[in-house]
């Protein structure tokens, strides 16, 4: 009998995957399910999975991983695909590839198995991680594979086969949720210019009811690493459960937008991302203080495109890994303390400081002259103006 490892994490499809591959289909199945941040009890899913006919089932502790190995690297790159998406779920299908990869070399295993959508993003980043890792394994996802075209068809189906699930109710959300923040899909929400359903989020209070008065924050980083809130030495583990909790009770975090998915349609999008948010807020704050303007502008090039191959499928790109090289060197400088304020909604900067620090309030104040000879100035001012001076007289600008 063939051995496929599986990515298991209690949904109605993956339940339906997993019975479908061991009684329809004739395979052992080994499950993963891996807490990556979803705030809930994992053991009852692998045992869930014993009872669907899974030969055995892993429940991996994986949150530390995810938070160094991930979402580290894509908040020293100020990582970001658009306008507002954190890339949090795909981070966490890198995480499930790896190690499915991993799972499947000690199993002994060729195949591997998933549930994502069949028009998801996360089946390509599944996919497109497993294929890097492992070329020679082979990936199956019964959802391509069985004719369940809908929720009505799969819950006959699981009904019929007495499958344990839980009853459809009136919920209009569905919730992927980790670490990094929370992807909502709404169901019936169709128009772009209708607005969300007041209970569609789970990790943020709406502005108008979070606390009159601010919370002030003081976030400490230790080359590009966060290391401290408030003065107090955290790892980052705790400190990002902490930030979820404080940029969630003041509303930090939400966003409703318009992107466009991997395959280039148009997706109205719901994230709440408070940890992502303040850090990233803060982080890039330090770094405009102890970086130069040409490294900046390079990084915020750069950082852009990590977004993309982030979003995209490529984590384990050669590019990708290449830039994550330049940013990890950009990092050596970012020590210090940034000082920000969660209000209402918003996350605003209170002050910054660092032991790196380029700003000298001297330089920067106009009115003092002493650092400044004039004919260091006019000769600087002449020198700057030269090249505009010969356009003009070889193509002189006519004015009306």
């Amino acid at each position: 009998m063939p051995r496929i490892i599986l990515a298991f994490n209690g949904d109605l499809e993956s339940r339906l995957a997993l019975y479908w591959l061991v009684h329809e289909r004739g395979y052992e199945v080994v499950t993963l399910s891996i807490n990556l941040g979803q705030e809930m009890y994992l053991e009852p899913v692998g045992e869930l999975a014993l009872d669907l006919g899974a030969t055995a089932a892993q429940v991996l502790d994986r949150r530390k991983m995810f938070l160094r190995d991930f979402a580290l690297p894509t908040l020293q790159a100020n990582a970001v695909y658009q306008t507002n998406c954190f890339l949090g779920s795909a981070l966490a299908r890198y995480v499930i590839a790896q190690e499915l990869v991993r799972l499947a070399r000690e199993e002994g295993c060729d195949i591997v198995a998933h549930s994502a959508a069949s028009k998801g993003n996360d089946q390509v980043r599944m996919e497109t991680a497993i294929a890097a890792q492992n070329p020679r394994l082979k990936v199956l996802a019964p959802v391509r594979e069985w004719n369940l075209k809908n929720p009505e068809d799969k819950l006959k189906f699981a009904r019929k086969r007495n499958i344990p699930i839980d009853e459809p109710t009136q919920q209009r959300v569905k919730v992927d949720r980790n670490l990094w923040g929370v992807s909502l899909y709404v169901s019936d929400l169709a128009d772009s210019w209708q607005e969300p359903p007041a209970e569609a989020y789970v990790l943020t209070q709406a502005p108008e009811k979070t606390p009159d008065e601010p919370a002030i924050l003081t976030i400490g980083f230790t080359g590009g690493v966060p290391t401290s809130l408030n003065g107090q030495a955290l790892e980052l583990l705790p400190l990002v459960r902490e930030l979820n909790r404080l940029g969630g009770q003041h509303g930090v975090g939400r966003s409703d937008v318009v992107e466009d998915r991997l395959f280039g349609i148009k997706s109205r999008e719901f994230y709440e991302a408070p940890t992502p948010t303040i850090l990233s807020t803060a982080h890039r704050d330090l770094q405009s203080l102890v970086q130069s303007r040409e490294t900046i502008q390079m990084r915020e090039l750069l950082g852009r495109r990590f977004g993309e191959l982030v979003y995209m499928g490529h984590w384990f790109h050669d590019l990708r890994v290449a830039l994550q090289g330049f940013f990890h060197e950009t990092q050596k400088h970012v020590t210090g303390e940034v000082r920000l304020k969660l209000y209402k909604g918003a996350c605003s900067i209170q002050g910054r400081r660092s032991p790196h620090s380029l700003y000298d309030s001297r330089l920067a104040n106009q009115s003092n002259l002493e650092l400044f000879e004039n004919q260091w100035a006019q000769g600087f001012t002449s020198l700057w103006t030269l090249p505009t001076r010969v356009a003009a007289r070889l193509h002189p600008t006519e004015t009306k």
